[in-house]
């Protein structure tokens, strides 16, 4: 017996050639209702429609007469075994691929995986990048679209990770390696590459591209434009820059409100996968862990405190073994949520949070860790002003400012809030809780500490004077902004003088009868 019907033959045939089925039945003309019957195996093609399939999938002529018997439901014409290069026969196989079965579930991505698989089914669409801070599941989510973009790709579908790679020139041997080519001495590894995939209808995904970038755009984009069918889904904390390159930004893991936790029964947790990951990986570890009223509060508390972030969720989550949600949410240091083990079987990076974030710090140039640091010390958010005011001097020019935060915005160390006014940008907790650790660790606290609190200070004396002129709209709405952001200011040993600009500012704004939120 073949090991898929013809209505599963076909179905492959058409998404491996990257066409809908209105694009298909177009060339077939038939009616899509109809081919969908085909592929459902409702009804039978007619032969009318099986000679048109024969030459748009070349049908080679001593083949056509076991192909429509295939086609028309006569199972003793169907092949068991592929033999010699007749196409149809060899779509039987399923496609090659090095990419292993998950050991857990995949929680809470299934929009995700629909988008970029949409992606990767359109025929305008060749390379995809998935971008998003470290933690965040870009690699599980590149291995869930390969797994369920199979059967798209006649020729196979492959994962390739870079991570290890310490030599940018070692990128396209790395992927001939792993597509199983033979290395020749008399071509370059990238001329084999075009030679060897030619029109193959293939699937590779480029993990961890990051820090080989330069060599990894050059080496995707020889490749795409030598081999038509060729499809590349990256993974990574920026864009390729590419030529046709499309931006996936990956989203942390949605977390309920305490609204949300008012008027919703227990049931209703299962939307939100933050809470359901952790609940989870809480019962691999403890049979007897579950959500309930009492704990579930807690439990969205420390999802909240770790960003949404799978890596950081599972990680800590595995920490219920020993002790209750809430003892876990009060020893929830910044220490705890960056050491916290997890596997020994899995790659160095993925068994730490420090170590996630700390490949991405370690990556970035001089100037971009130093002002990764300094911005550490911004609780609420801060605008590019604020940064340069603050974070400047000690090597850092006031102009070199912009250039750096945008660079650390484009690897996702650094994101811009969404909200009217002008543009604030803020560090995910995990990631500022790194750059916290990085600055006590260069003995860059106190230098960072007392310049914040200066500009702040200068803030609420300016403040004062502008209140009382033609200004007043303005500053009233900055000093709103800025006094919810005070309050989150946690400079340790000089809290007691944020606490007074907090206060000063809340006088100013009392004074005025502002209503504060």
């Amino acid at each position: 017996m073949a090991e898929v019907s013809f209505g599963e033959w076909l179905k492959r045939q058409r998404m491996g050639r990257g066409l809908t089925r209105d694009q298909l039945a177009h060339q077939i003309g038939c009616a899509a209702i109809t081919l969908r019957k085909i592929e459902a195996e409702e009804r039978h093609p007619s032969a009318q429609i099986v000679e048109r399939l024969t030459e748009i999938f070349n049908i080679p002529l001593n083949e056509k007469t076991d192909f429509m018997g295939f086609a028309r439901g006569d199972w003793t014409k169907a092949p068991s075994e592929p033999r010699g290069e007749t196409p149809w026969r060899d779509s039987t196989r399923s496609p090659r691929t090095n990419v292993r079965a998950p050991l857990t579930s995949f929680i809470g991505r299934d929009k995700e995986v629909a988008d970029v698989r949409a992606y990767v089914s359109n025929p305008d669409t060749r390379l995809v990048t998935l971008v998003g801070p470290p933690g965040i599941g870009k690699t599980r989510l590149s291995l869930a679209v390969a797994r369920e973009s199979l059967p798209e790709f006649r020729n196979g579908v492959f994962f390739v990770g870079l991570a290890p790679l310490e030599d940018q020139s070692l990128v396209a041997l790395t992927i001939a390696q792993t597509l199983g080519f033979v290395e020749t001495p008399d071509r370059s590894s990238s001329e084999q590459l075009k030679d060897e995939i030619g029109d193959k209808h293939i699937l590779v995904i480029l993990d961890n591209v990051e820090h080989v970038l330069d060599t990894t755009a050059i080496v995707v984009s020889d490749l795409l434009s030598a081999c038509p069918r060729l499809k590349i889904l990256t993974t990574s904390r920026e864009a390729i820059r590419s030529p046709g390159e499309w931006l996936y930004p990956v989203p942390a893991l949605q977390i309920p409100t305490p609204t949300d936790l008012q008027s919703m029964d227990m049931d209703g947790l299962s939307d939100f996968p933050a809470i359901t990951l952790f609940a989870e990986r809480g019962r691999a570890v403890r049979p007897d862990f579950k959500l309930n009223a009492d704990n579930v509060s807690t439990v969205t508390t420390i999802c909240s405190q770790l960003d949404g972030l799978p890596l950081a969720i599972e990680l800590i989550a595995a920490r219920v073994r020993w002790m209750s949600a809430q003892a876990l949410l009060s020893q929830l240091t910044d220490q705890l949520v960056l050491s916290t083990d997890g596997m020994r079987a899995v790659p160095a990076r993925q068994k730490k949070l420090l170590n996630a974030i700390g490949w991405s710090y370690n990556s970035l140039p001089e100037k971009e860790q130093t002002l990764f640091r300094r911005l550490a010390v911004f609780a609420g958010g801060w605008t590019l002003e604020e940064a340069q005011a603050i974070c400047s001097g000690d090597g850092l020019e006031t102009d070199d400012i912009p250039g750096l935060l945008t660079r650390l915005l484009e690897k996702s160390l650094v994101f811009l809030q969404e909200q009217a006014g002008p543009a604030r940008y803020q560090m995910l907790v995990t990631i500022r809780q790194y750059g916290r650790e990085k600055l006590s660790e260069l003995q860059e606290t106190e230098r960072a500490q007392s310049r914040h609190l200066d500009f702040f200070l200068n803030l609420a004396e300016e403040a004062e004077v502008k209140l009382h002129g033609s200004q007043q709209p303005v500053w009233l709405e900055r000093l709103e902004v800025e006094l919810e952001v005070a309050a989150l200011r946690d400079l340790d040993r000089v809290f007691y003088r944020v606490r007074g600009v907090v206060e000063r500012l809340r006088h100013l704004l009392r004074g005025l009868h502002v209503e504060l939120v």
